[in-house]
């Protein structure tokens, strides 16, 4: 197993992020399971917008797909569907926490297609969750967008901190598959690992789909990492809370 060594430094003053076009493998319809870490150096409120982690969805037109967010009303993380790309067929889903600055996080969202399940989970406990109205997502051509929203005309809703592993996967997670990998680097051959970005001092998806993201705006890489690497062979180095 490899070493976790870069997560990927976002600053909102400079509109910072990474993105990638519209590829099949991420324009997931069905289950769903997206998660990465956070360490936020600002709050959602304290920039008066909803902070994007990542996800497909452009604001401003009807390109909406699924997002995760730290909400600006609550500094809680946000997971967002909508099913037919239009703001009134999107439901938003809360987590019970609050954010906070500082600190390494984890946070995973999944979802159930079958009951329109949604279920948080925040390093990776339980974390509350809710149901979908709508039962599928919407499948369009909106690019994958971490730290930040797209939209038509420019990207918004800027993310602030460091991110790290993220990963999609067309699967609702267990807890149990949650917990057993979310302090670890994956192979990238995972079943169900539809993008992977280890933000591991490059921008690559370590899946077959190589769905590499393009930095905007001139990010950096930062050694400060939720952990090193693999726990049965590293050990683990995780600041959280």
């Amino acid at each position: 197993m490899s070493v976790n060594t870069h997560s990927l430094d976002l600053e909102l003053s400079s509109s910072q992020y990474a993105k990638v076009a519209d590829t099949v493998p991420l324009s997931i319809t069905g289950d769903l399971t997206v998660e990465c870490w956070v360490k936020l150096e600002t709050l959602p409120s304290a920039n008066a917008a909803q902070m994007n982690f990542c996800g497909k969805w452009e604001v401003n037109s009807d390109r909406r797909s699924y997002r995760l967010i730290g909400l600006q009303a609550s500094d809680k993380p946000t997971f967002a569907l909508s099913s037919s790309g239009a703001a009134a067929q999107a439901d938003n889903f809360t987590a019970t926490t609050i954010l906070g600055t500082g600190v390494w996080t984890h946070i995973a969202a999944t979802y159930a297609a079958s009951t329109g399940s949604v279920t948080f989970y925040k390093n990776g406990a339980n974390d509350g969750g809710g149901t979908q109205s709508n039962l599928s997502i919407h499948n369009n051509n909106s690019e994958f967008v971490i730290g930040a929203n797209d939209t038509i005309t420019a990207a918004a809703e800027f993310f602030d901190g460091l991110i790290d592993e993220v990963r999609i996967w067309n699967t609702e997670r267990t807890v149990a598959q949650v917990l057993a990998n979310y302090q670890t680097q994956l192979n990238g051959d995972e079943s169900g690992l539809a993008g992977y970005w280890r933000l591991n001092n490059n921008y690559n998806d370590q899946t077959v789909n190589a769905a590499n993201l393009t930095a905007v705006n001139a990010p950096v890489f930062s050694t400060d990492v939720p952990f090193v690497g693999s726990p049965d062979r590293t050990g683990l180095q995780a600041k959280i809370w």
